[in-house]
């Protein structure tokens, strides 16, 4: 069996697209032009939720990657940001 390989994340070109640079943009500036509350708290559960599965394809993606070519990412580089108060 071939040995497993571990490589960071990084390894990877996992950079945003010109059109995710430019919807970040736009959700940024609807952020700061935002006055309401619950507008904001909208905001922040869609882009909890668009995060969450984009981890989940991440996730599948690696394991895929393991499936077929013994590539394993390291653990650390799929962990959720830690959110301090």
């Amino acid at each position: 069996m071939d040995e497993i390989k571990y490589v960071p994340l990084t390894k990877f070109q996992i950079e945003p697209t010109l059109d995710d640079k430019f919807w970040e943009e736009k959700i940024k500036r609807s952020i700061q032009e935002c006055d309401s509350v619950s507008t904001l708290k909208e905001i922040a559960t869609l882009l909890a939720r668009i995060a969450t599965q984009r981890q989940g394809v991440i996730r599948g993606l690696v394991q895929d990657m393991f499936i077929f070519n013994n590539v394993a990412v390291e653990s650390d580089g799929l962990a959720n940001p830690e959110i301090k108060p």
